[in-house]
């Protein structure tokens, strides 16, 4: 976009316009101008009389999230202020030939979506959604470890709460906390890439009654900290998609799902019984009341029990 020469300009601190101004050869009012309407578009940006120019701190903006990765996702990078679908604009980047690792976040959507034609609520500002290019070499039946991968690496960055099968962040009260939506685009059984999309909800906003938000446990949290780090572990774990017994352990231990009774509306029908293991697949393994052991591939799982206030099932004291 033409304003994006002044956003990449901005810090965290005030800077003036006629700072401003000099560096980018423009007038103060062209500064002012462009200010504007990069918060018309979306963006986090402050201006305060006196004071000048600035980014809300934390704000993930390109040169603030470069200079905290650790590898090469998020390197190839797309920092919306808006837009309908992180999903849907990183598809189309995809399809332009994007670089595996690359990332697409938006400040705010206008239609996010969830699991299961669920709308994803994303307030502008208030979280981290954005969406990731992956390119494994994974059959179609193993791709639900990814799902397993993605939670893994938001429960070691979130540090709060626990996984519901197959990847939601629930908090310590069983709120929810952060979701992942696994798109596959598919050439018959080739898998020719994945579009891998999260929404985290970071800072207090209008939210469901059902979702609650990471600051509330974790005060004084930044979001282009969280990103680089969400990243790092999504890279981590991606590199690991073959080791099905190091992601199912992993998994186990965030796990509010393992040891509690459930009920999975699956495509077949409503399943009901005790989550009990999970299969090297990723499948959830759930023993019915009649004893027998019945493997679900795809399904939204209910809880039939509270979550502990203090440790999920399987997570060491």
């Amino acid at each position: 976009m033409k304003d994006a020469a002044l956003l990449a300009y901005l810090s965290e601190t005030f800077t003036s316009g006629s700072v401003l101004a000099q560096r980018l050869g423009l007038s103060r009012v062209a500064v002012w101008k462009q200010a504007h309407r990069l918060q018309a578009a979306g963006y986090p940006v402050e201006v305060v009389q006196g004071q000048g120019y600035r980014l809300r701190p934390g704000s993930p903006a390109p040169h603030l999230l470069h200079a905290r990765l650790q590898g090469r996702f998020g390197r190839a990078y797309r920092y919306l202020g808006r837009t309908t679908s992180t999903q849907d604009a990183l598809r189309a980047w995809a399809e332009a030939g994007a670089p595996e690792g690359a990332v697409v976040l938006a400040e705010q959507q206008t239609r996010g979506r969830g699991r299961r034609g669920r709308s994803w609520v994303s307030p502008p500002g208030a979280g981290l959604y954005f969406s990731v290019l992956l390119r494994p070499r994974l059959p179609l039946t193993e791709l639900l470890r990814l799902s397993l991968a993605a939670g893994i690496a938001l429960a070691e960055t979130a540090e709060v709460g626990g996984l519901k099968w197959p990847n939601d962040l629930l908090a310590p009260d069983g709120r929810k906390l952060a979701g992942v939506l696994v798109e596959a685009e598919l050439r018959g059984e080739e898998v020719r890439f994945l579009l891998l999309g999260i929404g985290l909800n970071v800072h207090a906003a209008p939210l469901p009654p059902e979702a609650t938000y990471l600051e509330a446990y974790r005060p004084g949290l930044r979001r282009v900290d969280l990103l680089a780090k969400l990243l790092a572990r999504l890279e981590y774990w991606s590199e690991r998609l073959t080791d099905a017994a190091a992601i199912c352990t992993a998994w186990s231990r965030y796990s509010y799902t393992l040891g509690r009774p459930v009920r999975i509306d699956t495509p077949a029908g409503l399943v009901e019984g005790v989550a009990e293991a999970l299969a090297s697949s990723g499948a959830l393994q759930v023993r019915l009341a009649d004893g027998t052991l019945r493997t679900i591939s795809a399904g939204d799982v209910a809880l039939l029990s509270p979550v502990s206030a203090n440790h999920p099932p399987n997570l060491p004291a």
